[in-house]
């Protein structure tokens, strides 16, 4: 298992109006830039984006994550892994920690949290055949 270390660099979260909303909509976005290799880890920036429909608010998180690799075999795979794409463990890690901080920032501008975890890349289905 990597070390994984997250820095926050940026949060900013603006409510646009007080008046009452019958129905609300949140979207949010984790978007991650390219993995850097420094030294024996990778910087791997991402931002958090929070939108709400009609628009009352919005949350920005802007950071990095460091990952970390203990031991050769993890690196091999970590680099294999990175030319894939993200890893979809990586994103929950990222979600489960940010998701306090943007909860906190959701209850203190009067919204409801975006609680639901990214769901993970659909499999192509393929053929199931039992006897």
């Amino acid at each position: 298992m990597p070390n994984i270390v997250f820095r926050i660099d940026s949060v900013r979260a603006e409510r646009y109006g007080l008046e009452p909303v019958p129905q609300l909509n949140i979207n949010m976005n984790i978007m991650f830039g390219k993995p850097e290799k420094k030294d024996s880890g990778y910087l791997l920036g991402f931002v958090i984006k929070i939108d709400c429909a009609p628009p009352v608010a919005s949350i920005d998180l802007k950071g990095v994550v460091i990952v970390t690799p203990l031991n050769k075999d993890e690196a091999k795979t970590l680099e294999e892994e990175f030319k894939k794409g993200v890893p979809y463990p990586l994103i929950l890690t990222v979600y489960s920690y940010t998701l306090p901080l943007v909860s906190l920032l959701s209850r203190e501008m009067g919204i409801p949290p975006p609680i639901q975890p990214p769901q993970p890349p659909q499999q192509p289905k393929s053929p199931d055949y039992h006897v």
